[in-house]
């Protein structure tokens, strides 16, 4: 199965040598109720820039053969937690594994400066009365924080069970390497900071092609499979299959269809610890953004980055990770922008 996409964000920096991605970011990213919807297509030919930097990697080429979503649920509430005590992140997807349609959770742990993937739940459509459980023994940990320059190895057991009885076990080895910075630019043209992680797996002894993630600060992300294990690390290469996404954001509910005007709320409740909710409203179709700033203006959240039709719209902010204090709200839609002060009071 293809591993579990991570995603990670970070205050804002001006410089590659400020990017440190801590314990504290990654649960904001994952607070309960965030979601992202994923891009996936296969075979490609890619730039993926160089070592060090600054890159300018420009991925608004990147196409989409099909999606899913990523929600972060509460791990508690999900069907299979038992098989994963320790695990204090749960995301939710219906999507294609192996191939085939199912239903699916991967279960994470952040913890110190870990953050473990511990393994997936999964029932394919085609059998229902079958749970797959994939068991990342010890964790398939990431560690934090991220920082450039950075490197690590490890090794794990991946086994399989199908209803309990163990029908496959894989012997993996990785190396990791924050290896370049710089800015990348995902279709529809926004850019973002970002860092390279490279992981390089052998399974069995068997080389695979080294693992490219491209990881903003922010949370938009680029995910790619080298087709050649002697692949060089820079320049154009043959990719198997890539993905991307947005940052993961709040729950958006549109709750009126025929608004007036176009229009920002202020926030409610306010103060607020930690979630919040936005109230907007926009006239017509527009390219809606909704972005959260601190008060020295660094963007700590984008909320919302989608055309979407005339309507009123409440949408969910979690502050979770962030520190006390005031924050800005940001609406653009079409010529309209207004912004509003919050109140974050832990």
């Amino acid at each position: 199965m293809k591993k579990i996409l991570l995603v990670y964000a970070a205050v804002n920096f001006a410089t590659f040598a400020q990017i440190n991605i801590t314990s504290n970011d990654v649960s904001s990213m994952f607070a309960v109720g965030n979601f992202a919807t994923i891009h996936e297509y296969d075979g490609a030919q890619i730039d993926i820039g160089f070592l060090g930097g600054p890159n300018n990697w420009d991925f608004t080429g990147l196409q989409t053969a099909s999606t899913f979503t990523y929600e972060s649920v509460d791990p508690g509430s999900t069907p299979y937690i038992s098989e994963f005590l320790l695990a204090n992140v749960a995301l939710h997807s219906q999507r294609n594994y192996i191939g085939e349609p199912g239903d699916g959770y991967s279960y994470l742990e952040v913890a110190g400066n870990l953050l473990n993937n511990m393994g997936q739940a999964v029932v394919l459509n085609s059998q229902p009365g079958n749970l797959y459980i994939v068991n990342n023994n010890p964790p398939d940990a990431l560690i934090l924080p991220i920082t450039y320059n950075n490197g690590y190895q490890e090794h794990f057991f991946q086994t399989i069970y199908l209803n309990g009885s163990p029908i496959s076990q894989d012997s993996v080895f990785k190396v990791v390497l924050i290896d370049a910075w710089g800015t990348m630019t995902l279709p529809g043209g926004e850019s973002f900071e970002a860092l390279r992680i490279k992981e390089v797996r052998s399974v069995n002894g068997v080389p695979e092609g080294a693992h490219y993630s491209f990881q903003s600060a922010n949370g938009a992300q680029v995910n790619m499979q080298a087709s050649d294990p002697n692949a060089p690390d820079f320049g154009i290469i043959d990719i198997d299959w890539y993905d991307w996404n947005l940052p993961f954001t709040t729950d958006v509910e549109q709750i009126s269809r025929m608004p007036q005007d176009f229009r920002l709320s202020q926030n409610y409740p306010n103060p607020f610890n930690p979630t919040t909710k936005i109230e907007y409203s926009i006239s017509e179709q527009s390219l809606v953004q909704l972005k959260v700033y601190d008060i020295l203006g660094n963007e700590v959240a984008t909320i919302i980055n989608e055309d979407q039709p005339a309507g009123t719209y409440r949408a969910d902010f979690n502050g979770q990770g962030l520190a006390s204090g005031m924050y800005i709200a940001k609406l653009q839609a079409g010529n309209y922008t207004k912004t509003i002060k919050m109140s974050l009071l832990k």
